[in-house]
């Protein structure tokens, strides 16, 4: 079968991997639709995984499963999380998930961006959701992104009485207004520096958007919850100075090991802004999602600008590298 995987320098390639066999409580998925994610596009991150097959943001259809009580049948329409906890750890039972210890053992076989996909027992049975027949498999794609969107502003407090600013619109950026505003925010804002992520930012619910390319973030006053994308030493310290007096920042996105933020303690004490990293998501992020998504409060269809086959893989990937005119690329299989 036909799967995406990364090479040594970074760049993808597709090739051919064995079919993967399931055993008991296991399932076979043929994959229907894939997302090209931000971190399939940082360098250092991928390159880290040379020799694997990437993909975590899939829907697709059970072909194939194993013999046990998982409550799936061949047929049904899914959407399995790349992770699973255990659910029963200490850290599992203090809303911890991502840092359980079977958390990083779990993963889909080979990946997401592959013809079939092997769902591990764990996975099937504590983080697979069943797809709606309200939901094609495109719009499928999101629950897991969305999902990681839904743990960020959990993680930060939002309420609706806080007003929300979105920096870097690519997929999350544009999944955060819709969050925001699905949540009744009065007031939303999105910043980046390209004209076509803008336009769709005022489709998201921005009633304001700012290009940074023609004036620094805090000219255009402060927000109760800055949403920062892009995981840049330069581009958090720049929404450090756009967050309210007791305000949030939300430190979504990886930063490569060698970055390093230049702080002031005395303007962090006596503003009292937080910093808040949020990775990743857990089961009960990904049913909260699938809910926003089944009953159309967050609409999703719309952020797909690109499709292509597996097999143009590479060059789905460039489109996705390139931010002018596009927002979510999928590779989608017959």
């Amino acid at each position: 079968m036909k799967a995406v995987r990364v090479e040594r320098d970074g760049s993808v390639s597709v090739v051919e991997v064995p079919v993967p066999r399931i055993g008991p409580g296991e399932a076979l998925l043929r994959t229907r639709a894939s997302g090209i994610c931000g971190s399939d596009l940082l360098g250092w991150y991928v390159r880290k995984k040379a020799g694997t097959v990437l993909g975590h943001e899939v829907a697709g259809m059970i072909v194939e499963i194993g013999e046990g009580d998982h409550g799936f049948s061949p047929g049904d329409r899914v959407v399995p999380h790349h992770h699973a906890s255990c659910g029963e750890c200490g850290d599992c039972r203090s809303g911890r998930p991502v840092h359980c210890r079977r958390w990083r053992e779990s993963s889909l076989d080979p990946g997401g961006m592959a013809e079939l996909v092997r769902i591990p027992a764990g996975n099937l049975s504590r983080d697979t959701l069943e797809t709606p027949a309200a939901l094609t498999d495109e719009e499928a794609t999101f629950v897991e992104p969305l999902a990681t969107v839904v743990k960020a502003f959990r993680r930060g407090g939002f309420d609706a009485s806080r007003s929300a600013l979105a920096v870097g619109l690519g997929t999350t950026g544009q999944l955060a207004i819709r969050l925001a505003k699905s949540l009744g925010a009065a007031r939303i804002a999105g910043a980046d520096r390209v004209a076509s992520r803008l336009d769709v930012a005022k489709r998201s619910g921005a009633a304001e958007v700012i290009d940074v390319s023609r004036a620094p973030l805090a000219r255009s006053g402060s927000f109760d919850f800055v949403f920062v994308g892009p995981g840049k030493a330069s581009v958090i310290e720049s929404a450090l100075e756009a967050v309210a007096p007791g305000g949030t920042l939300l430190a979504f996105t990886m930063a490569a090991p060698e970055e390093r933020l230049a702080l002031s303690p005395y303007d962090l004490y006596f503003r009292e802004v937080e910093i808040v990293p949020s990775y990743s998501a857990g089961p009960e992020d990904m049913r909260e999602a699938l809910s926003l998504l089944s009953s159309r409060r967050i609409e999703v269809g719309d952020l797909v600008t690109h499709r292509f086959g597996i097999e143009r893989a590479p060059e789905a990937f460039a489109r996705a590298a390139d931010p002018e005119g596009s927002v979510k690329v999928l590779l989608t299989f017959e």
